[in-house]
C-alpha cells in the first residue's frame, strides 16, 4: 500500500519484515503496470493464486500466504507522476485514432515520442509497415499536432492489426516506463519501496513482471543496492529487449550485470508482443555481462499473454501460474519440499 500519493512505494508487509514460517530465502514481488487503481489487497491475492496454480502443477502442497512473500505495490504511486494523463482501462479498443486522441492530453512531446518508438516496434513484430488508421483533428482543445496524430493513428492500428493486444495496454505500458526512467521523482519513489523490502541481512528471490522488471533491473544494479543478497532474479514478460525501453534505461546508466544477483530467469511467452524478444547479449547487452541471462519460454494462458496474475475461465492464470515459475522458486527455497501425502 501507498501512503501520501507521492510517497515512496511501501512494501505490503507494511514497510517491516516478512513474517516467514516455512521457507528460509525471502520472497519479493514487484507487480506490472496495470495495477494502479487496483486494490493493492487484491492484486496481492491474485499473485498469491496464481503462484498457488503453478506450485501445484508440479505436485507442491504449498499454499503461498501473505506471510510468505513482500509484495511492493507502486501503481498508485505512479499514477501521481503521470502529468494528468487518463489512464484508459486495458480493454480499451479503439479502430481510428480520433479515439485515443483524448487519451493523450498530458502527455510531453518526449514521452510521446517514447510511446511512438514502442508502438512501432510493436506493429513491426507483425509484419512490418502496417498502415495506420486515418484520423479527424479533434476539437476543443485535445492535443492534435502531428505527433499526436501519428501516434493516435499507430495505437488504433494496433487495435486493428495486432491479434491479443490493445493499444491502450501500450499506451500504459510505455507512458509509465517513460515517466518511471525520465522523472527522478518517480524513480527515487519506486525504488525507495523495493529497497525498503529487500533485506540487508538474508537472501532474497526476487519476481519482477512487465514495468517491475524494468524497475528491479535499475534498482538491482544501483549503488544503493550494493551488499543485497538475490540469488535468483525472476523477470517475467520483461519489455527490456524493446529498443526504445532498452536505450532509455541505458540513458540512465550503462547496462550491466546486477551485482547482487546471482542467477537471472527471463521467463516469457513467444505470443506475448510486450515481450517480443529473447533477453540476450544481441537485444540486451550487458558489461560486464555477469554469468549471463537465461530464458525460458513458457505458455501464459492469460488472453493478452502478458498479464502475470489474473483469472480466465474461473482459473489463475499468467505468468505466475506456470509450473517453470513455480519449480524456479522451489528451487531456489523460496518453498519448502512438498509434505508427502499420506
Amino acid at each position: 500500500m501507498l501512503g501520501g500519493g507521492r510517497g515512496p512505494a511501501v512494501p505490503r508487509d507494511g514497510g517491516g519484515r516478512a513474517r516467514y514460517r516455512r521457507g528460509v530465502t525471502r520472497l519479493v514481488l514487484l507487480h506490472g503496470r496495470d495495477s494502479g487503481d487496483v486494490d493493492p489487497d487484491d492484486v496481492e491475492r491474485r499473485w498469491l493464486a496464481a503462484l498457488a496454480a503453478g506450485l501445484d502443477a508440479v505436485g507442491s502442497d504449498v499454499r503461498p500466504t501473505d506471510d510468505d512473500a513482500t509484495f511492493v505495490h507502486y501503481g498508485a504511486m505512479l499514477d501521481a507522476f503521470t502529468g494528468g494523463t487518463p489512464t484508459p482501462p486495458v480493454t480499451t479498443h479503439a479502430e481510428r485514432a480520433d479515439g485515443y486522441l483524448p487519451l493523450l492530453a498530458g502527455l510531453d512531446a518526449a514521452g510521446a515520442r517514447f510511446v511512438l518508438a514502442v508502438a512501432r516496434e510493436v506493429l513491426a513484430g507483425v509484419g512490418g509497415d502496417v498502415p495506420a488508421a486515418p484520423v479527424t483533428p479533434a476539437a476543443g482543445g485535445v492535443v492534435g499536432d502531428a505527433l499526436a496524430v501519428a501516434l493516435a493513428s499507430a495505437l488504433a492500428a494496433i487495435d486493428r492489426w495486432v491479434p491479443g493486444l490493445s493499444g491502450a495496454v501500450v499506451l500504459v505500458l510505455a507512458r509509465d516506463v517513460h515517466t518511471y526512467l525520465h522523472d527522478p521523482d518517480a524513480r527515487a519513489a519506486v525504488e525507495a519501496g523495493v529497497l525498503a523490502a529487500l533485506p540487508d541481512d538474508e537472501p532474497a528471490v526476487v519476481v519482477a513482471h512487465s514495468l517491475g522488471a524494468v524497475v528491479a533491473f535499475q534498482v538491482l544494479r544501483s549503488r544503493a543496492a550494493v551488499g543485497r543478497d538475490v540469488p535468483l532474479l525472476v523477470t517475467l514478460g520483461a519489455p527490456l529487449a524493446i529498443a526504445a525501453v532498452r536505450d532509455a534505461v541505458a540513458a540512465v546508466a550503462p547496462l550491466a550485470w546486477p551485482a547482487p544477483v546471482d542467477r537471472w530467469v527471463a521467463v516469457r511467452d513467444p505470443r506475448d508482443l510486450l515481450a517480443p524478444q529473447d533477453l540476450t547479449p544481441e537485444t540486451f547487452p550487458l558489461d560486464p555481462p555477469g554469468p549471463g541471462i537465461e530464458n525460458v519460454h513458457v505458455r501464459n494462458t492469460a488472453l493478452l499473454r502478458h498479464a502475470a496474475a489474473t483469472v480466465r475461465d474461473d482459473r489463475p492464470a499468467g505468468y505466475a501460474a506456470t509450473p517453470e515459475v513455480a519449480e524456479l522458486l522451489l528451487a531456489a527455497g523460496v518453498f519448502p519440499p512438498s509434505t508427502p501425502a499420506g
